[in-house]
């Protein structure tokens, strides 16, 4: 029988200044769970904890400073008196010179690192939940009629790089970012397999994320540093006037639903060990954010980019139901997503 932890139980939260990572923070305090939240400086996470503070009362979150988080034993004092680990910190290199090196490699041994850091000093630790990203699953090579599930994994993008690197083409960073995710997550089962650790272990897969930016940005740079939600912004700001962009896999998952998702995943890990679960709400084109922008702030008809309204969205290629089986996740649409992604960020925006 596995061991579940209570309300007040400290949880580790790894990268708790990013996007995804302060909305796990949030829904963990929400939750009741006092929360240790890592950064690589102190400074850096102080205004999260000042709004922590403020939201939650003081002492319910604490900041662990991690320094580098390539530096071996990064995470050694911060799993020691905690009962749960959310592993949300990831690198993300686009600019890299060395991209095995710097993308794929970093990704893995930052992620072994934490997890043998549980195993070490985590003497408490019960649980531990991994973000990856469905890029571990969405195989490029599949039929176009195929439906990924977690069954599914993305080994291809590692070879992709590997014959690049081979035949001395220049690698593609974002395949780099992709392989990346795979081979992370694929080093975590291995290392479950291998260690066979005391601590549960499951791995969240979300879709493209978007939704509400925590705390509200206090500056336009803040939101220009986010690297996906300002893919909507930038529609309501003006800044994108272009709404024909394609990404290829079209789907998307609300950020909170995501953060959710790892709350629920430790909560009910005599069920989620051992499994990987795909987030994503549906599918969606930058054309219906437009559309939904349009119609919700009339006043910025002259800002906001036209397009060609009416698209509708493409074919859904990614199966969510055990993620809605497992941990009861009801996704948010995407006119909810964006309308919160905006509310959270239009204070900064005036016409």
């Amino acid at each position: 029988m596995v061991s579940s932890i209570q309300a007040g139980a400290r949880v580790l939260v790894t990268g708790a200044t990013g996007y995804v990572g302060a909305q796990v923070a949030d829904q963990f305090l929400k939750a009741g769970y006092v929360v240790v939240g890592t950064s690589r400086t102190a400074a850096k996470a102080q205004g999260v904890k000042n709004y922590f503070d403020d939201k939650y009362g003081a002492g319910k979150f604490e900041v662990y400073e991690t320094g580098d988080l390539v530096k071996d034993g990064a995470f050694d004092g911060a799993v020691k008196d905690v009962d749960a680990i959310a592993h949300v910190a990831s690198p993300v290199v686009f600019n890299a010179t060395d991209p095995i090196k710097e993308v794929i490699e970093l990704a893995v041994s930052s992620t072994l690192s934490l997890l043998n850091s549980a195993l070490k000093y985590g003497k408490n630790v019960k649980h531990v939940v991994v973000t990856s990203s469905v890029a571990s699953i969405a195989d490029g090579t599949a039929a176009p009629d195929h439906v990924f599930t977690e069954a599914d994994w993305n080994d291809v993008a590692f070879e992709t790089v590997l014959k690049q690197k081979e035949s001395g083409q220049p690698i593609h960073p974002f395949v780099a970012y992709v392989a990346s995710k795979n081979e992370a997550e694929r080093a975590i089962w291995r290392f479950k397999e291998e260690k066979k650790p005391a601590f549960t272990i499951s791995t969240i897969l979300p879709s493209f994320v978007y939704g509400p930016m925590l705390p509200p940005p206090a500056t336009v740079q803040e939101v220009q540093a986010n690297t996906t939600a300002k893919e909507i912004i930038f529609y309501y700001s003006g800044e994108n006037q272009d709404p024909s962009k394609d990404l290829g896999l079209n789907a998307f998952v609300d950020v909170t639903d995501v953060a959710l998702a790892h709350v629920r995943a430790i909560e009910r890990a005599d069920k989620t060990d051992g499994q990987r679960y795909l987030l994503s709400s549906g599918t969606f084109t930058f054309q219906q954010a437009a559309d939904i922008l349009r119609e919700a702030y009339p006043e910025r008809q002259n800002i906001i980019a036209k397009g060609q309204p009416g698209q509708k969205s493409p074919e859904n290629k990614f199966d969510h139901s055990k993620s809605v089986r497992d941990l009861d996740i009801k996704y948010k649409d995407f006119k909810t997503t964006v309308l919160d992604t905006i509310d959270s960020v239009k204070h900064l925006y005036k016409l």
